[in-house]
């Protein structure tokens, strides 16, 4: 028989797996970000490298908010 630990464990990892996915996502918009900054910089234009920072720099806070929220889910178990 399967117990309420069990369910608990197996919605928490598919918690993890559906977090870990979003951050590939995140890294890789992060990865676009960096070579279309690079590309326009190359070219002489530096208009989009501010906009691009402030991005980057959301992305780094949900990151650093997922590593929190994991860690506290790794805490309760």
């Amino acid at each position: 028989m399967k117990t309420p630990d069990y369910f608990r464990r197996r919605q928490k990892s598919s918690v993890f797996i559906a977090l870990l996915l979003f951050q590939l996502v995140l890294v890789l918009l992060q990865l676009w970000l960096f070579v279309s900054v690079l590309e326009n910089m190359l070219g002489g234009h530096f208009a989009m490298a501010i906009p691009a920072a402030v991005a980057s720099m959301v992305i780094l806070i949900v990151n650093v908010w997922i590593l929190r929220g994991v860690t506290w889910m790794d805490k309760t178990e």
